[in-house]
């Protein structure tokens, strides 16, 4: 899978976190293909906290279909008040989990938007400078149990997400 293939398919995941935050349209990286590897000499960056009064702190539980996905595409998106963030994402069939990403980093909401930015996947470190790893979403609605976020991109559609316990899991 060649670049742009694995591009398109970190945005479709992206999307559905963004609960995505909220955080479209994300369907894990198939088995098989290929991880950015982070360079030897790259150090994991520090988080910057938002600020206190942020809405979007908190766990966040996106649930939704995808045209051309078989099952339904689950994200937990955590984000916490120190801005650090961590999004688990699983394509889920019946009582069968097809496939399961989890990622950690940092995340911010500057001026009615969300941005995460992913520095380790399913536990390596990989070269967040890629812009693959970063993701924008417009922050459509955000309350106290529910936010609507929509990738930034032309023709993204919104996601619902539910604000959740901190202690909720993926089942």
């Amino acid at each position: 899978m060649g670049d742009l293939g694995i591009s398109k398919v970190r945005s479709v995941l992206m999307c559905v976190v963004a609960a995505a935050a909220l955080v479209g349209c994300a369907i894990p990286r198939p088995e098989g293909s290929t991880l950015i590897p982070a360079p030897q000499n790259l150090t994991e960056p520090v988080c910057i906290a938002p600020p206190v009064d942020n809405l979007l702190v908190g766990a966040w539980y996106i649930l939704r279909k995808q045209p051309g996905v078989v099952g339904e595409i689950q994200t937990l998106l955590t984000l916490s008040p120190d801005g650090k963030m961590t999004q688990q994402t699983r394509v889920k069939q019946g009582r069968n989990i097809r496939s399961e990403l989890r990622e950690a980093g940092c995340w911010d909401a500057p001026a009615g938007k969300l941005v995460l930015r992913t520095h380790r996947s399913n536990g390596e470190l990989v070269d967040y400078r890629d812009p693959i790893y970063v993701s924008t979403y417009l922050i459509e609605r955000n309350d106290a149990k529910r936010a609507v976020v929509r990738e930034d991109k032309a023709g993204s559609r919104p996601m619902t997400a539910q604000k959740v316990h901190a202690s909720f899991k993926l089942q």
